[in-house]
């Protein structure tokens, strides 16, 4: 994996000195006047105003008082172009990010044009033109490029007389699809151990291959290995993916868990959990897994449920679920317990590896609630529909009241199964 080097804020840390008896000679950029860094921050779009305020404390605080939060969660919101066939492969056209401090103001930023995958520990990923995976880091315009798609199993590269890449033949019938087009679909979710920013040999997990593949690729090894596959006889798929206690769990949407220590990656090690499942499946749409910071494994189940009306209309219900990893059992957790389980915190889920926040140091969140985002990891023949479909926008579920809400009133998206995710939470890496 390589890194494209960027500097955290776009600026310098000071000026030079130069020689001579100038009084301005010792100045640095933290005595600029703040009229002037309000002229400058009205030039700059949100993430450079946002990595400003990581260059000294006068600058953060200008920030501030420009109105600008910091660190809070950001939804990144796109609008995507639908593809019209094999070689018209969808792109953004458009991005906003939001904050849940002021709901009803948006941001628009310039991204690169790559079709976005989803977002861990502040990076978002998304594919190139050859459909190979990158990390980007919205707030520093980083770029780390991930191993090749012709890495992974079941991938292979056409080439034309100069050497280029002009399509690739993908799975068991081994499938042509165009250079550009087969990243759009290939990969549904990506989960990093950490934060690159960090260093270390952080590792890159991803579910991919119509929701049956998960393989890795650690940064120190630069290539992708498969870990599991699910067979296509069985009425299963992968459904989310969260590193925990330093492993990786895996969860379909049967129930089933797997958990993979990549301690040694060039043998790694498979444990199953709930092997049969939990017999929900007919009406599970979504799951997620969350790593709370005080060591607990947690599942959210989504299940539809039908009212008994003259036109009947679908109906969210959330579960909160304590997974006993020792005792090979999951504990369901009621409004009371629920409560009392997430310790006055803030859970945000979606096609974002799940954030768990204490509402103490992010007073604009609400405690107890589960706040979601557009994924795309569902259940096709679940997915609710209809008249009286409250499954629209970003939402928050109060685990208290057990009641869903829109989080931003002015984003109107409706959930789909079959589109790109266009919707990502994402707290900066800087």
């Amino acid at each position: 994996m390589t890194t494209s080097p960027v500097s955290s804020s776009g600026f310098d840390e000071g000026f030079s000195k130069p020689s001579g008896t100038d009084p301005c000679a010792s100045r640095s950029w933290s005595d600029l006047p703040v009229d002037l860094l309000h002229l400058i921050l009205q030039r700059l779009e949100l993430p450079e105003s946002v990595a400003v305020a990581n260059v000294c404390t006068s600058w953060c605080s200008a920030v501030a008082v420009a109105g600008v939060p910091r660190f809070t969660p950001w939804l990144i919101s796109w609008s995507m172009k639908r593809p019209l066939g094999m070689d018209d492969c969808g792109r953004p056209i458009g991005c906003e990010f939001r904050n849940l401090i002021n709901t009803h103001r948006t941001y628009e930023v310039n991204l690169p044009s790559l079709d976005w995958v989803g977002a861990s520990h502040g990076w978002l990923a998304g594919t190139n033109d050859l459909s190979n995976l990158l990390l980007y880091n919205p707030f520093t315009s980083a770029t780390i490029h991930l191993p090749p798609i012709t890495d992974l199993e079941g991938v292979e590269a056409v080439y034309d007389s100069d050497g280029s890449i002009v399509r690739y033949m993908c799975g068991k019938r081994w499938t042509s699809y165009d250079v550009k087009y087969l990243g759009s679909l290939f990969y549904e979710k990506v989960v990093l151990s950490g934060a690159p920013s960090q260093g270390g040999d952080y590792v890159t997990m991803i579910i991919h291959c119509h929701f049956a593949w998960v393989s890795f690729a650690s940064a120190k090894e630069g290539r992708w290995r498969l870990a599991s596959t699910i067979n296509k006889g069985i009425k299963d798929r992968y459904a989310d993916c969260v590193y925990h206690k330093g492993r990786f769990y895996v969860l379909t949407l049967c129930g089933v868990l797997e958990m993979w220590d990549l301690d040694n990656p060039c043998e790694p090690r498979k444990e199953v959990f709930f092997a049969e499942g939990d017999g929900k499946y007919k009406t599970v749409f979504l799951r997620f897994l969350m790593s709370t910071p005080w060591g607990d494994l947690l599942q959210i189940r989504i299940r539809r449920c039908r009212t008994r009306q003259v036109y009947p209309t679908v109906r969210i219900k959330l579960e909160l679920l304590e997974v006993d990893i020792e005792n090979n059992k999951l504990v369901s957790l009621i409004s009371a317990t629920a409560t009392a389980a997430l310790r006055e915190h803030a859970i945000f889920v979606g096609q974002n590896h799940s954030l768990c926040l204490p509402t103490k140091d992010f007073p604009e969140l609400r405690p107890n609630c589960v706040y979601f985002a557009t994924p795309c990891l569902g259940h096709h023949d679940n997915f609710p529909y209809g008249r009286g479909d409250r499954w629209r926008g970003v939402g928050i579920y109060d685990l208290q009241n057990q009641i869903f809400e829109d989080a931003f009133p002015f984003c109107e998206r409706r959930y789909s199964t079959w589109l790109p995710p266009s919707e990502v939470w994402i707290i900066p890496d800087l």
